[in-house]
Order: C-alpha cells, then structure tokens, then sequence
C-alpha cells in the first residue's frame, strides 16, 4: 500500500515537469498510466531529479593572448655607391640591439664620408664616428650610438694630394755664377746692457759690485753671478788666478774693475768701492 502511494505521488511530479502530457484522458487511462509506471521512476527519472544535469558545461572564459614577440631585424643592402678613389661598394644598415639606421640616412653619412679626401684616419660625419677597420669584406664603416652603417666592397675616400715638390734650381754650365753684393751693412745685434747685481765683501772686509756684463754672448743672470763672484772674494788662494764653478776669475790691471771671470764669452765684473 506504502509503495503504491510513493509511486503516485512521483508520477504526479513528473506530470506537472512534463507539461501534464497526459491531460485530455480519462480516470481509467491514468490509472491505467499509474500502473504501468510504478517502477520506472526509481532507476531513471528519479536520478535526474537528484543528480547533476549531464548537459556539457560551456567551455571557458578565453584569456588574453600574449603580444606577440618583436620582429627581427636583417640586415638591409640599402644600394651602391662609388668612392673618391672610383671603386664602387655596396651601402650596409646592419642590426644591431640598437636597431638598424635608415637607408636615406645610410646614404647621406656614406656620401659625406666619401666625398673629401681622407687620411685613414676615424673622422667624426655628421654625428657618426666613420674609420677604416681590418675586414676586407667591410673596409669601412660609421657607428652611432650602437648603430652600424658598412661600405661591403672597395669604395673608399680619396687619398689626400701629395705635398707639392720644392723647386728644383739647375746651374747652367755655360754661364759664369753671380755674385750678389749689398752696400748695405748688416745689422748689428742688439746690445746686452750691464747689470749691477749688489755688493759682495771679500775676504779682507771690503766690498765690491758684482757686474753682470752684457757681452755678444749674452749676459749671466744675477744669481750665478753672486755666487761666484762671493766664492772668488772670500777665497783665499797664492795667486789671483781661481777657477770657481768653471769660471775663471783673475785679478787685471784696472783700478776700476780689479777683478773679472769669465765663462763661455759670459763676464762678470767685480767692481772696487
């Protein structure tokens, strides 16, 4: 009895979820529906009722996708040109991290750089740092701010104009030399004036003016000359003759001027007081 009443009341739930698919017939088709049902609801319509939908999810909400990964630079031949020296070569914006230099900028620095005659030597062209390098392949390039601009081939500045050559002056042996002659005397040289460096005292207490003499050699500075002006007076030696420093200092007939010595054309003066 239990059981019919639970399988009634089942039948009716799926009744009403069906959408009553069984209105229109009569007492005797329900029971007649009721009967035949008794024991299905159990192991399949009751399941759905009580487990989760078998329905397929939907798939996941899509992510960002990742950026795409930087092109990567080549190399581009950007054309030919031809040097100062008349070979032609092949304009290279190479890649570097850096990037890669236009062709029209490539053109323009190459162009500056080949257009005045060089020493070999690097030379700054409109901002790009340009020079020679050892490969043969690529004999010279510009670098800027890691940038690369390569000439690959053998288009190279002019070499600069040699110094032109000093005259070269033949005799001619068929006529007598001449003699160039001036009535005008030559310039004298210009006087060394004297120089009155200070007294010294010599040996017996007296004084003398040291003299820095003027001469066509030139003239003693004042320091040397008191040096040895004060070693030759306070020495005292058997005879007037002394070498001091490799000045040689005597005693002459002068009452003014004693003593002198003298080096290399250069004289100092002791003068008496």
């Amino acid at each position: 009895m239990k059981s019919t009443r639970v399988a009634a009341t089942t039948v009716a739930a799926l009744a009403v979820i069906a959408g009553l698919s069984g209105c229109g017939g009569d007492n005797d088709d329900d029971a007649a529906s009721t009967s035949s049902t008794t024991t299905a609801p159990t192991t399949t319509t009751a399941a759905k009722l009580t487990g989760s939908s078998a329905a397929p999810l939907p798939p996941p909400s899509p992510t960002h996708p990742p950026a795409p990964a930087p092109a990567t630079l080549d190399d581009v031949n950007c054309g030919a040109v031809t040097g100062g020296n008349g070979a032609t070569a092949d304009v290279i914006a190479f890649a570097s991290d850096a990037g890669r230099p236009g062709c029209t900028e490539a053109f323009t620095v190459v162009a500056d750089y080949l257009d005045v005659p060089r020493t070999g030597d690097a030379v700054a062209v409109d901002g790009w740092l340009c020079e020679p390098q050892p490969d043969t392949s690529v004999p010279h390039i510009c670098v800027n701010q890691g940038l690369t601009i390569g000439l690959r081939g053998d288009a190279a500045p002019a070499a600069p104009p040699p110094p032109a050559p000093s005259p070269i002056r033949t005799v001619d042996p068929t006529k007598p030399p001449v003699t160039t002659t001036s009535n005008v005397p030559p310039e004298p040289p210009p006087t060394v004036e004297d120089v009155n460096c200070g007294p010294v005292t010599d040996a017996g207490g007296g004084s003398r003016t040291v003299i820095a003499v003027g001469t066509a050699a030139g003239r003693v500075g004042c320091t040397e000359a008191i040096d040895v002006a004060t070693t030759y007076a306070t020495t005292i030696a058997p005879s007037d003759a002394v070498t001091v420093d490799g000045w040689d200092c005597n005693a002459q007939p002068d009452a003014d001027t004693p003593s002198v010595c003298a080096k290399d054309g250069l004289v100092i003066a002791l003068r008496a007081n």
